[in-house]
This record gives C-alpha cells, structure tokens and sequence, in this order.
C-alpha cells in the first residue's frame, strides 16, 4: 500500500518522444560519409603515389578500384594508368591527377553498351577538369611542376598531393553517379558475393 501512494505521488517519468522523421528524407549524416569516403580515397592514392612509387595516374586507379568494388585487378589498374603519367607519357601535358580520375570514373560507372551512362561520365569528366583547374590554376603537368622542377623533394610531395586530388574527384564524381556505393562499395562487381564483399571491403581498412 506504502509503494502504490508512492507512485501515485511521483509518476515514472514519460519516455521521450522519438525524433520526428519526414518519410524519404535523406540522412543528415550523408554529405559527411561522402566527404568523409572522398577523403579517405584521396589519402590512400597519395599514400601508394608516395610509398609504393606508383605514378600519378596509376596510384588513382589502384585506390578507387580497391575502394569501390575492385571491378579491375590491380595490374589492369595499374596497366591502364601507365600511359598517362606524367602528363601523357613524360611529355608534361595533361597532369596525371585528371586523366587518372576521369578514366577511374568510367572504369567503375560506364557501361559500355548504354549511352546514358558514357554521357554522365563525360560530364563528370567536365566537372573533374573544371574543378582541378579552378583550385590548382591549371591542368598542365609541364605548368604544375614548373615551380618545383629542380627540387625533387617538393616536385614528388606536390605530385603526392595532386594525386590524392584527383583520386578524391573522381571518388566524389562516383558516388554522384552511383550513390549507393556509399553504403556498399562492393557492388560495383558482381563477381563477389554480397557479404563477401562487404567482409572484404571492411578489412581493407583495417589492412592497409
């Protein structure tokens, strides 16, 4: 009887409301996940560009392949970005960091057998280019590195920086173009399995 007056007299307090949330909003949390995924692509194509000694082009290929599916192996990531190195063949043209983010694009949104998809792409490509040159001043390889031509160690960490770059533009332009890898990178192929993939795309972060 003494408990019943007691808790008539000081009422278990109403649990809280729970959030208010519109049907198909989208997660607060998301541009910080791309932004966080951009990042982290970008790291890992300077870090390869830096300590594995592959090139420009290359080290983007190889980063946004293994993080977004690896719908390549990592010597056709590297294969394919071999030529367009140090501006197109070591002639100081088109700086490596665009090509290699242009061509990562469409290795992992293009479909060769659908128009549709080769045209955003192109866009993409667009957007990569504009935006590498608003921030840089210029896409030119030969122009890039003409302030540190005769310095080795400020041409490779400037060159380290361009590249990781380029892999973040392209790592942003992928996830416009398909936004579900957000939440699962591994669907860009369909070799692995679902969990497999997931399992493998984890332990990439923690085995790099």
């Amino acid at each position: 009887m003494l408990l019943f007056d007691f808790f008539r007299r000081h009422p278990l307090p109403e649990p809280p409301a729970a959030p208010h949330r519109e049907t198909g909003a989208e997660p607060a949390s998301r541009p910080l996940r791309e932004d966080a995924l951009a990042r982290a692509v970008g790291k890992k194509a300077a870090a390869l560009f830096s300590h594995r000694k592959l090139l420009c082009a290359e080290a983007i290929l190889v980063a946004v392949n293994e993080s977004f599916g690896a719908p390549l192996t990592e010597d056709q990531a590297v294969g394919l970005g071999a030529g367009l190195t140090a501006g197109l063949g070591d002639r100081g043209c088109l700086c490596g960091g665009v090509a290699g983010a242009c061509l990562a694009v469409g290795a992992v949104c293009a479909r060769g057998d659908h128009a549709g998809s080769r045209a955003a792409v192109r866009r993409e490509a667009a957007a990569i280019h504009e935006a590498f040159v608003r921030k840089h001043k210029s896409a030119c390889c030969r122009v890039l590195t003409k302030p540190v031509k005769d310095d080795g160690k400020a041409h490779a960490a400037q060159c380290a920086l361009l590249t990781g770059y380029g892999a973040e533009l392209a790592a942003r332009s992928i996830l416009r173009l398909r936004p579900e890898l957000l939440d699962c990178p591994e669907a860009a192929t369909a070799r692995e399995g679902r969990l497999c993939g997931r399992l493998k795309w984890l332990l990439s972060f923690w085995c790099r």
